[in-house]
């Protein structure tokens, strides 16, 4: 059963995960709530400055040039996307599992430098990074670029072998080009 059914301008996904053309607006969805476990993401840590994976057996890509990444060591999970030079609206949820009481701050980043507002899942939030609990940021890209949603800060994030299904089934990358 999915656990993200997310409406794009109004409109939801087919039962089988798939969008008709939203309002003609290109776009990328990768994470519609399919099932599989983080274990098999090729994943190799959950700590500082890791990248996090979207699992999607066939995420949607309309727009021109981008590109979606498979992580290495993985089949139908996603690391990032390199998009061409436009305006963009990039955002991103992580759900993650806990050993105890912590968070995760996550945030969306090309190379080493975040952009944006920080998503948070977990405990208490911080309202210095508050993004609400999803990563966003309007990007203008001048080059060709990957885009990435990493970790920067975590507290008793459980293992990855502990992730169980919850980062495939809740998590999602959501990309709308607006220019």
């Amino acid at each position: 059963m999915s656990h993200n059914a997310q409406v794009i301008n109004g409109i939801e996904p087919d039962v089988l995960s798939q969008y008709a053309n939203v309002a003609g607006r290109p776009l990328i969805a990768i994470g519609r709530g399919q099932t599989a476990d983080y274990s098999t993401s090729g994943a190799t840590s959950l700590a500082v400055n890791s990248y996090l994976r979207f699992y999607d057996t066939a995420p949607l890509n309309s727009i021109t040039g981008a590109t979606l990444n498979l992580g290495a060591d993985a089949t139908d999970w996603y690391d990032s996307v390199t998009l061409p030079a436009g305006l963009y609206f990039v955002r991103a949820y992580f759900g993650l599992l806990f050993s105890a009481t912590g968070q995760a701050i996550f945030g969306l980043a090309t190379g080493a430098i975040y952009i944006g507002a920080r998503g948070i899942v977990g405990g208490a939030v911080n309202s210095s990074y508050d993004g609400g609990a999803f990563a966003s940021a309007l990007i203008t890209l001048t080059t060709t670029s990957t885009i990435r949603l990493q970790l920067a800060t975590v507290s008793n994030v459980a293992a990855i072998a502990s992730q169980g299904n919850v980062p495939a089934e809740e998590s999602w990358f959501l990309v709308e080009k607006l220019t």
